[in-house]
């Protein structure tokens, strides 16, 4: 399976405390969202190598990191979120979802599997 962002061939899938390079699924936006808006979640799945995962992680906290004022970066999606109200973790979604689209220069040619959008 080829990353969407930087076009690898990655023949090995990501499995927690076994591999740290392999091939992971992204959901755009994030499903960390949605469960701390206690919501369904629905998006677009993307799959991308384990370094451009971290890599659009490392974005996504600077922009819930925004939202949450924090004075100083956390490098943690959990606790970020644990200083967002939900009226902004609602409002950073969309964002987040915009910004991923473009981070990633989607091209439709059967990489991504396609739910519905946010």
């Amino acid at each position: 399976m080829k990353c969407v962002k930087c076009k690898e061939d990655v023949t090995v899938k990501w499995i927690s405390g076994e591999t740290y390079k392999g091939i992971d699924e992204h959901h755009n936006p994030p499903e960390f969202l949605s469960d701390y808006l206690k919501e369904n979640w629905s998006g677009e799945k993307y799959y991308i190598c384990r370094d451009c995962h971290d890599k659009l992680h490392k974005e996504i906290r600077k922009i819930l990191n925004k939202f949450a004022g924090t004075l100083k970066f956390v490098d943690s999606d959990y606790w970020i979120l644990k200083k967002m109200n939900l009226l902004q973790i609602q409002e950073s979604k969309k964002i987040i979802y915009d910004f991923t689209k473009k981070w990633l220069e989607v091209q439709k040619d059967g990489d991504i599997t396609t739910t519905r959008k946010p």
